[in-house]
């Protein structure tokens, strides 16, 4: 017998459908309609029609309430998790996993290497498809779950089978051609290896993926992440500048092909491979709205294309006066290092880039997404007393730091204020004139 999944409700919003029928925070969501609920994407497509019938529970007594709904704004419930029978973890034991290269004692969610499809249509979460079985493959036809981010690494099926350590990772382009017969859209990325799938195996693989274009909309290449706490695992080269610069030309050559061919440009490098290269990076329409921006493709592009327009305006705001130390990671230095150029030409506003070293990973890990918060308190020390530490977004989660230090905690190690701030040069300039009118 299957295991009940239950969906814990946490909020209903108020005056919506739900409240109205007498739904609650608290109750527990037990089917729709008599079907059962794996998680938040059932239960959206189950209640999509003018009226549902909940099964709830409340204290343990089950009751069976009708929801009617008169727009599509939906229901009104939120639910303490999105997948309500747990998160589908990954088969594989991948040379160049991540989450194996980390360091021991931290906090038990950062070694969950989720491998979920639902997880990658609701969040663009890439997937390796080794787990999705038929029935999984019937119900993303079914509910119409597109786009899905596949992390593919290599289409040849023995070389991916020993990437993934995994004999049934082999089937990949198998798995691609059902879901471009069913018309999903696939954003696909290639985790480059130098020495395992560069070269030829590159080749093949991105060749594979375009065969099925437009179903496959678009190909990330990024540079396999390496950190110090690889002891035990597989020998692997890490990016040079030299493969950084082959792979920037050889994904430019190929994006002039395909957009012959395939009127797209298909494959793109990441930022990575661009800065660790010197290259210049390619125009904004070049990525042909950066569908895979969060994979790292792109944001370069589009921070440099808001740093030049707001130069053009510099100087007509007013920002809050003080000395900032913008925080991020060596890679992306001489990027924020023009961010705080700019705001130095404001009155009152002194700012310079604070490169942090990545002790904590190593320091072959460059990217400010991966700073400990050890490691910036550890240079605040350094910096002068009256600096106030900018620190982006991208560094922290719910949780805090990497290394589970909070803004707190380095504001009470540093004996600095600490401002948190969206990686972007537009909303650092508007959150500074906000506290300069407030001056």
């Amino acid at each position: 017998m299957s295991r009940e999944t239950v969906g814990k409700i946490a909020r209903v919003v108020e005056n919506s459908p739900a409240d109205k029928a007498g739904i609650g925070a608290g109750d527990e969501l037990l089917s729709v309609d008599g079907r059962p609920v794996r998680d938040v994407l059932d239960f959206r497509f189950l209640t999509a029609d003018e009226s549902a019938r909940l099964r709830v529970r409340r204290n343990g007594v089950v009751r069976s309430i009708v929801v009617r709904r008169d727009d599509d704004s939906g229901i009104g419930i939120e639910f303490e998790e999105e997948l309500f029978d747990g998160v589908r973890t990954c088969r594989n034991d991948c040379v160049f996993c991540f989450l194996r290269q980390m360091p021991k004692g931290l906090r038990k969610s950062l070694y969950v290497r989720d491998d979920d499809f639902r997880l990658s249509f609701a969040h663009g979460n890439y997937i390796s498809l080794t787990n999705v079985s038929d029935a999984d493959m019937d119900r993303i036809r079914s509910q119409r779950l597109s786009p899905l981010y596949v992390s593919v690494h290599a289409t040849e099926p023995d070389l991916r089978a020993r990437m993934f350590r995994n004999p049934e990772a082999g089937g990949i382009m198998d798995r691609l051609r059902d879901l471009a017969a069913a018309r999903i859209t696939v954003h696909a990325q290639i985790v480059l290896c130098p020495g395992i799938n560069d070269g030829e195996h590159l080749e093949r693989t991105v060749s594979d993926l375009a065969s099925l274009h437009p179903w496959v909309a678009s190909i990330a290449v990024v540079p396999v992440g390496l950190t110090k706490h690889r002891k035990g695992l597989c020998a692997i080269k890490p990016v040079d500048v030299e493969t950084a610069r082959e792979v920037v030309s050889w994904c430019a050559r190929r994006r002039r092909e395909f957009r012959k061919s395939l009127g797209t440009r298909l494959v793109f490098a990441s930022d990575e491979f661009y800065l660790l290269a010197g290259k210049r990076f390619p125009s904004s329409d070049a990525y042909e709205g950066f569908p895979q921006l969060e994979d790292g493709v792109g944001v370069s592009r589009v921070f440099l294309d808001e740093l030049r327009g707001l130069k053009r305006n510099a100087g007509t705001r007013r920002l809050r006066a003080g000395r900032y130390a913008l925080v991020t990671g060596a890679l992306a230095g001489p990027m924020v290092q023009s961010l705080a150029d700019l705001l130095n030409q404001h009155e009152g506003a002194t700012a310079r880039a604070c490169i942090i070293k990545n002790k904590f990973l190593g320091e072959s890990v460059t990217v400010a997404g991966l700073l400990a918060g050890r490691d910036i308190a550890g240079a605040a020390r350094e910096c002068d007393s009256d600096e106030e530490l900018l620190i982006p977004s991208v560094a922290l989660n719910e949780r805090g730091f990497l290394d589970d230090m909070t803004v707190s905690d380095i504001e009470s190690a540093t004996g600095r204020r600490v401002m948190v701030v969206p990686p972007s040069p537009r909303a650092v300039l508007r959150i500074l004139a906000e506290r300069g009118r407030g001056q």
